[in-house]
């Protein structure tokens, strides 16, 4: 048997054998690489979850203080405040807030959801190119040389596809560790406990006259005692709003900046770093196979019949 038949024959039998090795391993994660990557998008959402909540905790606050209005009677003149009006620069903020979070938890559900599907049908697709490029090797064709350009850079992007998430989820979890963590369990930290009175405010409602025994408990003086708390606590979170305010835009733009990152920057930079080394990894097969120009554009000389 000739060399270059014996070459060809270890490559197809290696490429039929990986290819039904991969076809058979579908679904099967990889033990470090994509144990940190289901580590990174469970810790990632559920932080931007847990912001989420408590964003939306200070919102239905707000939101049920706007509704509200204090009764005040001095020297028997009744007077009207809405004094939900003066939270609006908060409900503004929280607002804004909640629309980043929500983007950033839908943008990792659709990375774990892409790397998920990765695992899964990744394998089966790899196996069928190595299959069909296996089998193309025994033909020498310039139409058949281009096909199989086409599939090496198909494979290769494949499986640049099947790794680029787990290795950019990496490179997350060391930015988010060293540069978002800090600031971002700071900044939720202080706006619940900045805004730990506007809970008070939601359980401060009046109660209305219910027979008997709710016009005893209605009394002059129970409506006079929750006036009083109700306008403390407002009087309360009003002073702070501008602490409240601060944390709810240090946490807006943390997490503008986590999903520019994390969902955007890095995950392209890793899948252009990885073809770029797939790329000089296998430099004749991206470049392709059978057809080599001269500096004069002359192609080197092949019998007609075999071009055809």
């Amino acid at each position: 048997m000739k060399p270059a038949n014996q070459k060809k024959v270890i490559q197809s039998s290696i490429g039929i054998l990986v290819a039904v090795l991969l076809f058979f391993t579908a679904g099967i994660k990889l033990p470090l690489l994509d144990t940190m990557t289901d580590t990174y998008f469970q810790k990632a959402i559920t932080k931007a979850g847990l912001a989420y909540a408590t964003c939306r905790t200070v919102n239905a606050a707000v939101s049920i203080v706007q509704e509200s209005t204090l009764q005040l009677e001095p020297a028997g003149v009744g007077l009207s405040l809405a004094v939900g009006q003066a939270l609006d620069p908060i409900n503004d903020m929280t607002e804004r807030l909640s629309d980043v979070l929500v983007t950033a938890i839908t943008s990792l559900g659709v990375q774990k959801l892409a790397y998920e599907m990765g695992i899964s049908f990744v394998p089966p697709v790899l196996a069928i190119f190595l299959f069909l490029l296996s089998i193309l090797i025994w033909f020498d064709n310039l139409r058949l040389n281009a096909l199989q350009k086409t599939l090496w850079q198909i494979l290769l992007l494949v499986a640049v596809f099947r790794f680029c998430l787990p290795v950019s989820s990496m490179a997350n979890e060391f930015v988010y560790h060293h540069f978002f963590d800090e600031q971002i369990n700071a900044a939720r930290s202080e706006l619940a406990l900045g805004s730990a009175e506007l809970d008070k405010l939601k359980d401060l409602s009046m109660p209305e006259i219910d027979g008997v025994m709710g016009t005893i408990e209605n009394s002059a003086f129970f409506l006079k005692k929750k006036s009083f708390e109700f306008k403390n606590a407002l009087v309360y979170t009003v002073s702070n709003m501008g602490n409240i305010i601060e944390n709810l835009m240090t946490l807006t733009f943390l997490y503008v900046g986590i999903f520019l990152i994390q969902v955007i920057v890095l995950p392209l930079l890793s899948f252009w770093l990885m073809v770029k080394m797939a790329g000089s990894l296998f430099p004749a097969r991206v470049a392709g196979t059978g057809v080599i120009l001269h500096p004069h554009g002359n192609r080197n000389k092949q019998p007609v019949d075999e071009a055809r």
